[in-house]
């Protein structure tokens, strides 16, 4: 149901409190109640079922976090989980990702992908063969110039078009049309590993037209755009509701639903609503009070899986203290990383958040690369508070905190006090904080500017919010940490706007290293380099909790996997 090709995405503020790659279990039945351990997590969680288990029609009410303001996925402004769900159902899913990551064309967009490792000069060669059936809503055959508009768009080469990401279409050189009508050749500078993030779906060339149609031919979604098995019916920006019918001209298997609605709404409201049978999903379900509103409902199901999702502190590098990269790694060193995550997760069943804490930006626990690089940042208030007398940060026993130079030792936190998880972070930061004798001023930010103008204003000194991952943990370095990306000005995603030379020249190895296990160990370097500048501090990896009428099928905890729109449906 969901692809994507960005490396990460971000989550919707209000209900995940964030902005917007797993462990053993092959449970695939939609049973809940998985340990957890992340050596048991199931990799998904969806209740599988062949399409004649599945009764024809019914409506399918699921919830998002708020209505898109641009329909432009690969635009900056676009770049959401909530879009992305929406995407899944309209717009062309090129792969079917397996639990593990792994993957097979989708036939009805891609017949055949071929794949040729760098040879004679030439650089990696995909060459994708199209479904000669498939068509953009305009009655249009995709075609090559489709995937061709999108990498123009996308390459970094023109300012002028303000793409989420470069990642990947920076490594291209050129995109051309096959010996057939129906095929893609894409050629790439050199090696590029994660080749597939790049086509794992595409958009039609007339919205990549030029920069003012991409950045602002999407604010209203024009049909025509899209190519899956269900359209717009309705945009109710009144009733906050997009609402979805079949596609007349799909060329596929027919959808099993009359319609699929998305309301947008806050974590309680869409809490309260599924337990009235108002929708039927509460997904991202992140604290006690939501997993048992939930569990009240006769026919619900909880289904659970190792998530994608991780909670995180940004940390500003250029507000005020967070300036010094060693008061940084102080501070670091005073937050207890697994005490918040007791607290956020507190009152979820069968839950061990020790098992649950993040010492890797980019692979999760359990996840092929993965090892805890976070042991010199390890909790240790002591360890903090000599480091910041050394640094010539003095406690004055009366106000309780640090002063140097008549200063004091203090930063701003950012919270949105109608999100829980921000604001008992928030609060237990300060209180963590305080034992180390470093003042934290509490903010209240508007959710709705959170990601608008706080963060990528830089109006923060710390603030948190949740990444969502992909299976392409590898792909994601530049996105975050690049140095291009530190640039306020261009709209980069690099929030800590910290440009660290270590990991500005792993990026390129990294982006382009063919041998696996060598990648691997240059991203742990980057990793270990962005533990060392404190640009991103990791918190836990969320478990993927999404509640479900239990006869909902095809649908639920994702993980990595994901499955087509058309075969989502009830049971009979």
């Amino acid at each position: 149901m969901r692809h994507t090709s960005r490396a990460l995405a971000a989550v919707g503020a209000v209900a995940a409190l964030a902005l917007t790659g797993c462990a053993g279990g092959s449970s695939q039945s939609g049973q809940s109640g998985q340990s957890g351990s992340a050596s048991e997590l199931a990799l998904s969680d969806l209740n599988i079922q062949p399409r004649d288990a599945l009764q024809q029609g019914g409506d399918l009410r699921l919830t998002i976090t708020s209505m898109p303001t641009n329909w432009n996925y690969l635009q900056q402004e676009g770049t959401s989980v909530d879009l992305n769900r929406i995407n899944g159902f309209i717009e062309p899913a090129n792969l079917i990702y397996n639990a593990d990551g792994t993957y097979e064309p989708n036939p009805e967009y891609i017949e055949k992908i071929d794949a040729q490792d760098p040879a004679d000069g030439k650089g990696q060669v995909i060459t994708l063969t199209l479904n000669p059936d498939s068509k953009w809503n305009s009655g249009r055959a995709i075609d090559w110039e489709d995937y061709q508009s999108n990498w123009k768009a996308c390459n970094g080469e023109d300012a002028d078009f303000y793409c989420g990401s470069t990642d990947g279409w920076n490594q291209i050189s050129s995109i051309e049309k096959g010996d057939e009508d129906n095929q893609v050749v894409i050629t790439f500078k050199s090696s590029y590993p994660d080749w597939s993030s790049v086509v794992s779906g595409v958009f039609p060339k007339e919205a990549m037209a030029d920069a003012k149609t991409f950045n602002e031919g999407w604010k209203d979604y024009n049909n025509d755009w899209g190519a899956g098995p269900y359209v717009i019916d309705s945009v109710d920006t009144a009733q906050q509701v997009v609402k979805l019918v079949p596609n007349p001209d799909w060329w596929g298997d027919k959808a099993m639903l009359d319609t699929v609605s998305f309301r947008a709404m806050d974590a309680a409201a869409a809490a309260s609503a599924f337990a009235n049978s108002e929708v039927d999903e509460l997904n991202g379900i992140i604290n006690g009070d939501q997993y048992q509103q939930a569990s009240t409902r006769s026919d619900a199901e909880i289904r659970r899986a190792g998530g994608l999702q991780w909670r995180h502190f940004t940390v500003n590098s250029e507000s005020g203290v967070l300036q010094d990269v060693k008061v940084r790694q102080a501070i670091n060193k005073g937050i207890d990383r697994e005490s918040i995550a007791n607290s956020d997760l507190a009152g979820i069943p069968d839950l061990v958040p020790s098992e649950l804490m993040m010492g890797n930006h980019f692979f999760m626990p359990g996840q092929d690369g993965y090892q805890d690089n976070s042991g010199d940042y390890a909790y240790n208030p002591e360890t903090a508070g000599s480091d910041l007398d050394a640094l010539g940060w003095t406690l004055n026993e009366t106000s309780g905190y640090r002063e140097k130079d008549g200063k004091t030792l203090e930063f701003d936190y950012a919270m949105m006090p109608d999100v829980p998880t921000s604001k008992n972070e928030g609060e237990l930061l300060q209180a963590q904080m305080k034992e180390i004798g470093v003042k934290v001023n509490i903010n209240n930010v508007d959710s709705d500017a959170f990601f608008s103008d706080t963060v990528p204003g830089g109006k923060f000194g710390v603030t948190t919010f949740t990444w969502q991952g992909t299976p392409y943990p590898m792909a994601n370095v530049g996105q975050i940490y690049g140095c291009d990306n530190s640039l306020a000005q261009n709209g980069g995603m690099n929030y800590s706007r910290y440009c660290d030379e270590t990991v500005k020249e792993l990026i390129p190895q990294i982006d382009t290293e063919p041998d696996h296990d060598k990648r691997v160990e240059l991203v742990n370097q980057a990793d270990k380099a962005i533990w060392d500048a404190v640009m991103t501090i990791p918190i836990y990896r969320r478990l993927e909790m999404t509640a479900v009428p239990s006869n909902l099928a095809n649908y639920g905890a994702f993980g990595m996997q994901t499955v087509r729109a058309e075969d989502i449906g009830f049971t009979k």
